[in-house]
């Protein structure tokens, strides 16, 4: 994209953040609420608060850790949810902490730092919470300029060119030095000669590293109208840049990418910006009767795109993506029939009072696009009572044909006491078996990845590597599985004398 294309790209990004939009109602005392809550729901103390703004621990190892695993699981996730007495209406409104599980010949030692956001700055500067969340708003909240003034950097984080990125929604990636995990400041991609910065422009959580080392990304600009589509080289330039106008706009979470094109999903979950309501979230309106749009973008050339359709849903992650030599795309995603666990669940939580029988959980679908004629279709992948979240694959097939997914799963009928997903699951998408583990109801586990064994074929050898929160001991623990029998259960564990609350993505980097 040349310069002339950034700066026109930039001025159609430039309008308000839809500040007047959020009203400031009558504000219940949530911090009580849940405090009452948890004294008879002891595991919800895993959406509690952080202590302090910075922990650091040697972590005490039990089982086999294999010599030739050596490297550094990073994770972020929600982790300060109350400020200055308001406690947050929403989950993923929690300011974001960056960890570091190091693993080396020494044993497994961890660290974990607040963010140190602009907002985090002025409320504590402040003394009190200023700005609204995707539910509410504080009172007397602040007015925004911009995204990044509401920036949490608190969904996931992203290893590239030698820089750690912290990684949120919609803005700019929060720049992270990955020994002391320190606050370097919001990161701004530019293109090769140094020019054309793009602050402020929104780099969503869940970007695709390509074959060649190159990141794909895109970005939903709610006030403007505008999905903005991003390709980064290996180097960390930025290799061009698209714009693709969608009326009306939604709220994609993740996309996929194969050889020859990006496809994101576009559930009806529409942006509203004439309602008056408290929060983000409220701005959108579910309308179930309409289609979920299909985005198919030509990686080639990110100006050619057409729609497709499929029946309304929504969607979190997808695990990943290929395209075979006739132009066929088969993708999975975990696949909800509404965002209720978004808009209901997940703010419900926060006062104590998450009711999971009303929540329709997601299962897991493969998708088959056929981008010569057009077409599109769906199946369940799994037995019918089986819920996901969270798939991912070894890295090495990323982009390509796959075969084996990891995820997090329930099974109707058998919750766990906190009801939240207790099973991690490795399924084989050829022969259709699945292994898992049951995990104990006192912990809760989140996400897991598989990481390859140093000079192995791709899916061939590997671990599955994770943490979960212990609710009852108030510990975290990093649980390692043996790739080919997670039934076994962990064939090592590490835990802190300390929790953080429960977070959301991360990556190893091995070394």
């Amino acid at each position: 994209m040349q310069r002339r294309e950034f700066s026109k790209l930039m001025a159609l990004l430039a309008c308000p953040w839809p500040t007047g939009a959020f009203a400031q109602g009558e504000d219940a005392d949530w911090s009580e609420r849940f405090a009452a809550a948890l004294r008879e729901r002891p595991w919800l103390a895993a959406w509690g608060n952080i202590d302090r703004e910075h922990y650091q621990g040697e972590a005490a190892t039990s089982g086999r850790w294999p010599e030739e695993l050596r490297g550094t699981l990073y994770r972020t996730g929600p982790a300060q949810h109350e400020v200055h007495g308001y406690r947050n209406h929403h989950w993923f409104d929690g300011d974001g902490m960056v960890q570091a599980w190091r693993i080396g010949a020494d044993g497994v030692r961890h660290q974990a730092r607040l963010v140190e956001t602009a907002k985090v700055k002025a409320e504590r500067a402040a003394g009190r919470a200023l700005y609204p969340g995707m539910m509410a708003a504080p009172p007397g909240a602040a007015g925004l300029t911009g995204p990044d003034d509401l920036n949490l950097a608190n969904i996931s984080v992203l290893h590239h060119h030698g820089r750690l990125l912290a990684l949120w929604e919609a803005g700019s990636p929060y720049e992270i030095d990955p020994e002391s995990l320190t606050t370097v400041g919001p990161y701004s991609f530019a293109d090769a000669r140094g020019g054309s910065s793009m602050r402020g422009v929104p780099f969503s959580a869940h970007p695709r590293v390509d074959v060649d080392g190159s990141v794909w990304n895109f970005g939903y600009a709610s006030g403007a109208g505008l999905m903005v589509l991003w390709h980064v080289g290996a180097d960390g330039a930025l290799l061009s840049a698209g714009r693709v106008a969608v009326d009306p706009m939604t709220m994609p979470h993740d996309f996929v990418v194969t050889e020859s094109h990006l496809v994101l999903l576009l559930p009806p979950f529409h942006y509203r910006p004439e309602r008056r309501a408290e929060g983000f979230l409220n701005l959108h309106e579910w309308r179930p009767e309409d289609p979920c749009r299909v985005l198919v973008v030509d990686k080639n050339d990110l100006s050619s795109h057409y729609f497709l359709e499929l029946p309304a849903q929504w969607i979190f992650h997808f695990g990943n993506a290929w395209e075979d030599d006739a132009g066929v795309i088969r993708f999975d995603a975990a696949r909800a029939p509404d965002p209720g666990i978004m808009t209901h669940t997940f703010t419900d939580i926060m006062r104590g009072n998450p009711n999971f029988r009303d929540t329709s959980p997601a299962r897991h679908y493969r998708y088959r696009i056929d981008t010569r004629e057009r077409t599109i279709a769906e199946e369940a992948m799994l037995e019918p009572g089986l819920y996901s979240e969270f798939p991912c694959i070894d890295p090495r097939v990323g982009c390509r044909r796959y075969r084996k997914l990891v995820f997090l799963s329930q099974r109707e009928g058998v919750p766990a006491a906190h009801g939240m997903l207790n099973e991690l699951s490795l399924f084989d998408m050829e022969n259709g078996q699945r292994g898992f583990f049951r995990y104990p109801d006192e912990q809760i586990p989140e996400e897991h990845l598989y990481v390859p064994r140093p000079g192995s074929e791709p899916e061939t050898s590997g671990w599955i590597l994770g943490t979960a929160y212990d609710w009852k001991r108030r510990a975290h623990v990093l649980n390692l599985f043996d790739a080919e029998g997670i039934a076994d259960g962990p064939m090592a564990a590490a835990e802190l004398p300390y929790a953080i609350p429960l977070g959301l993505h991360g990556k190893f980097v091995a070394g």
